[in-house]
């Protein structure tokens, strides 16, 4: 069962914009999810729960219906730490294909190595998932001029 957000997406300032502060580092990180998760935490795989070509809205990116790549994500130890969803448009697709397909490669791999990618904005918002509130952050990149996000919520509170 995926996540549901309860609230909406705000700028993050500060770790007083979190649900709980000790999740601060994890908001505010700037380097590959999954090698933190495998330094940190356990061995850490990626399992795919969708990834299509499809319609999308996203607000803070001013999208609406924009075709793209939507994939979805787990990142998984001895159970699910961090679910993920990332939206590509057609207009990041073309100017690198690979987003068009991920499958199971980390998009880490992509977002830390190439130098055309840049983080911009980073959005906070609440999760529910069972009877727990998790913290979710929503990271705008920008490749060669077009943007794309990454919502990552981490199923845990440490």
């Amino acid at each position: 069962m995926t996540p549901k957000q309860q609230t909406n997406w705000q700028l993050y300032k500060s770790h007083e914009d979190l649900i709980n502060p000790h999740m601060a580092s994890w908001v505010e990180e700037d380097n590959s999810l999954m090698k933190r998760l495998n330094d940190e935490k356990q061995k850490i795989s990626l399992r795919v729960i969708f990834e299509k070509i499809c319609l999308h809205d996203e607000s803070e990116l001013n999208y609406v219906n924009v075709e793209g790549n939507l994939r979805r994500i787990f990142l998984t130890g001895s159970s699910d730490i961090v679910f993920a969803e990332s939206f590509f448009s057609n207009e990041v697709i073309k100017k690198f294909k690979k987003f068009g397909r991920l499958e199971i490669e980390p998009l880490g791999k992509f977002l830390f190595s190439d130098t055309n990618i840049t983080k911009h904005e980073t959005y906070v918002a609440t999760f529910i998932n069972g009877d727990q509130n998790f913290q979710g952050r929503k990271c705008i990149y920008d490749y060669a001029g077009s943007k794309f996000s990454v919502i990552e919520v981490f199923l845990f509170n440490d």
